[in-house]
């Protein structure tokens, strides 16, 4: 390369054409410096230390543009961007729909289930306000039959007493077996099996007061059968027998784990031969209740 002089204040370096142009001027040091450049190098400041000025460059036009277009050949533009924005923003929401209404879907299904626990626990609480009111009216009964040979002294009282405890008792076994069975049955009905079993009836622990109801009745009919007559004595008796033969051989093992029609079948099948047995039993102890009355 040359060092040239022009008639300048500032010195003046021509360089290498560069991408096909013209010659590009160089930054010149304000304060004058020499500098030099060989072939093949970069141009340098003889004073390192000396300010550089930039200076302009022209004639190089054409050049210029190509490297704009490569520019903006490389850089989106806000259009494509937005755009590209807004396609996230739709997946994103589309996701957001999916999860609420996956949400929606959960909040339902546990709304029908509290709504259906609460039915059955109304339902059961009904139940059982009934079968206190059914084991109160026979409480009164027996209360009734203990006061009627204080107001008259020549009736028979033990047997009044006991054939009106009998009479509580099935009562309460009645009302326990509709609980459990047939809930739509009022107080005072006759118990009678339903045409289609119960969720609730297909379940071991629901037959637990029936239990306790049936032990009851057997243990009142075995301390004081003594004060009965002999036909109702032996009648109470052989019902006593069938029920405890009903339970624990068709009932109680057709309400333990899965439940398949032949095992509801052989339960409904139960469930009708003891609802036929409590009417006879029932009108058995009310005759022995009003023939000891006329005693």
């Amino acid at each position: 390369m040359l060092l040239m002089r022009q008639g300048l204040p500032q010195w003046t370096t021509l360089v290498p054409r560069a991408l096909g142009g013209a010659a590009q001027p160089v930054p010149i040091p304000e304060d004058g410096s020499d500098v030099m450049a060989g072939p093949g190098s970069e141009p340098t400041l003889l004073n390192p230390a000396a300010p550089v000025r930039p200076v302009p460059v022209t004639g190089h036009g054409a050049n210029l543009g190509a490297l704009e277009s490569v520019r903006l050949g490389l850089v989106q533009s806000p259009s494509d961007i937005a755009s590209v924005r807004l396609d996230r923003i739709e997946t994103r929401l589309e996701e957001l729909q999916r999860a609420v209404a996956r949400q929606n879907e959960h909040v339902a299904e546990q709304v029908r289930r509290i709504q259906s626990d609460l039915v059955s626990r109304a339902e059961a609480e009904e139940a059982r306000r009934e079968a206190a009111q059914e084991r109160l009216r026979a409480d009164v009964l027996a209360l009734l039959a203990r006061a009627v040979p204080e107001r008259q002294p020549g009736v028979n009282a033990r047997r009044l007493e006991v054939s009106a405890d009998l009479y509580a008792q099935l009562a309460r076994l009645e009302s326990a077996l509709s609980t459990v069975s047939n809930p739509i049955l009022l107080p005072g009905e006759s118990y009678e099996p339903p045409a289609e079993l119960l969720p609730e009836t297909l379940i071991w622990e629901n037959w637990n007061e029936v239990g306790e109801r049936a032990f009851a009745l057997a243990e009142t009919y075995s301390a004081q059968r003594l004060h009965l007559s002999g036909q109702t004595r032996s009648d109470v008796g052989a019902f006593v027998t069938t029920l405890r033969k009903l339970l624990t051989r068709s009932v109680y093992p057709n309400v333990q784990g899965d439940v398949d029609t032949a095992h509801q079948a052989a339960l409904r099948g139960a469930l009708a031969e003891i609802a036929a047995e409590l009417p006879k039993i029932r009108d058995l102890l009310e005759t022995e209740y009003l023939e000891g009355r006329s005693t």
